[in-house]
């Protein structure tokens, strides 16, 4: 597999957050987001052997990039972490379904569909172990108030979640998420890795 790195830390964002878990970065991605994370990072090559040895915990969050770029060795990663009783999530842009049968071996998918790109809303909306996370900003593919008041209301409001974009420590989006959230009673996500300054 290609990966950026792998590392045990807390989840910052989402509906995990604050609890412990190794991330599995993998590199590659089919958009290319204004303020990305992973943009231009070097990356490495490890057999599935030698990430599973590097697991630590019970909770794996595989993230991106975009995981389902490598789509074969993924899902046998998730088949291969699912029988080792691994609770397992995953971090995507919701452009690629995974197939039915690895979707339903992960406990947990936060998809962060990205603005002008085409992702399968209907797809991952109807799905229980799926929760959305859409991102508010200014940056080309973050979410507006707008189109979230008119999107938001037709999807499962406790599998939604609205987060700031920004990689500041004041988060100076977050008060506008929070208040959003509030107006359309979905759940809000802060960045407790970005506000601490941890990885």
């Amino acid at each position: 597999m290609r990966l950026i790195e792998i590392f045990y830390s807390l989840q910052g964002e989402g509906p995990a957050m604050g609890r412990p878990a190794t991330f599995v970065r993998l590199a590659g991605c089919n958009l290319s987001c204004q303020g990305c994370d992973t943009d231009d990072k070097p990356c490495m090559e490890l057999s599935l052997p030698d990430v599973l040895e590097s697991i630590q915990g019970r909770r794996v969050v595989i993230t991106g990039g975009e995981p389902t770029m490598q789509m074969d060795q993924l899902t046998e990663l998730i088949s291969l972490l699912r029988g080792q009783g691994k609770e397992i999530h995953i971090e995507t842009n919701g452009t690629n379904p995974i197939p039915e049968t690895i979707l339903e071996k992960i406990h947990c998918a936060v998809v962060s569909p990205k603005r002008g790109s085409h992702f399968h809303l209907a797809f991952w909306a109807g799905k229980e172990n799926v929760h959305l996370k859409f991102v508010l900003g200014k940056a080309p593919w973050c979410w507006t108030s707008g189109l979230l008041e008119e999107l938001v209301p037709a999807l499962a409001k406790d599998r939604v979640w609205i987060m700031a974009y920004g990689a500041e420590q004041n988060m100076q989006g977050a008060r506008e998420a929070w208040d959003l959230a509030m107006l359309l009673g979905v759940n809000y996500s802060d960045r407790l890795h970005i506000r601490l300054k941890k990885r």
